[in-house]
């Protein structure tokens, strides 16, 4: 919904409705403000007359001696007809009023510009000018805003599209047919979680529950166990309700993996685990 129009927008207006520019739109709003506006119906007013002086800056123009003669003959012929009772009254003094010979056609030319008739054109285009000058600047203000918000509505649609996308890999990763679930539980305390593998795209998703807050300094650090190495899966920080979420991508042979586990080490995490273990789990084979 559009936000009605201010005063001095609805005055920027004026001169392009004096010059009759404006849209639709633009001049229904213009039409209502008016009906409680008496200062601007002022200003219309007498914009509307300055626009009308511009008919003096039309160029002088000559007719040639045919053109005048036909013009003649119409005027002629129209006040003939205007006149026809006169006509019926004085016969012979309307018949000498109207003898036209064709060498006696004097051209028709316009009045010629002069005196203060240039000079108020003059005045009354420069005036219109700076009124449209301001009425186009707040175009070109408008035209910039609405850009300003289509690149927003772009950006936020990308992001938007970003987190659909990575929804569906996420569905696909916990749903598919070759995913394997890893549980996992914390010993003497509540802590629960499970992993999602799926081995075929190397995708692991993890979530963690009931999870005690880390010591200032410190963050868990999710494993993955193997025969000979324990790998880092990244670390994390969990929510205030103790909920964390953790994705990974990393392909390794579905025989390899042992177990799951979740250490408490040092901010940004170590090669090696050092910390106690808070969750673990085996895998069916290990």
């Amino acid at each position: 919904m559009t936000a009605p129009m201010t005063h001095d927008e609805i005055r920027d207006l004026l001169a392009a409705e004096a010059a009759g520019v404006l849209d639709p739109a633009e001049r229904a709003a213009l039409t209502a403000h008016l009906e409680g506006c008496a200062e601007c119906v002022d200003e219309l007013r007498v914009l509307n007359d300055t626009a009308s002086l511009l008919a003096y800056s039309a160029p002088v123009a000559e007719l040639g001696t045919d053109a005048s003669a036909r013009m003649r003959a119409r005027l002629v012929a129209r006040a003939a007809a205007d006149r026809a009772p006169v006509a019926a009254a004085f016969p012979a003094l309307l018949v000498n009023a109207m003898a036209t010979e064709p060498e006696s056609v004097i051209p028709i030319t316009r009045a010629r510009r002069g005196g203060w008739g240039g000079w108020l054109a003059a005045a009354a285009s420069l005036l219109l000018l700076l009124g449209i000058g301001t009425y186009a600047g707040r175009l070109r203000a408008r035209v910039a805003e609405l850009e300003s918000a289509t690149a927003a509505l772009r950006s936020e649609r990308g992001r938007l599209q970003g987190r659909v996308a990575e929804n569906e890999r996420t569905m696909a990763s916990l749903s598919g047919p070759d995913v394997r679930v890893v549980t996992l539980a914390g010993g003497r305390t509540a802590p629960n979680g499970r992993m999602f593998w799926d081995p075929p795209t190397g995708r692991w998703t993890f979530f963690a529950h009931n999870l005690p807050a880390v010591r200032p300094g410190r963050e868990y650090q999710l494993w993955l166990v193997t025969a000979d190495h324990k790998i880092s899966a990244g670390t994390f920080r969990p929510g205030p309700r103790g909920d964390a979420m953790v994705q990974a991508e990393y392909k390794l042979d579905p025989a390899a993996l042992q177990a799951i586990a979740v250490t408490e080490e040092p901010a940004g995490g170590l090669p090696e685990p050092s910390g106690d273990i808070v969750l673990v789990g085996a895998t069916a084979g290990g």
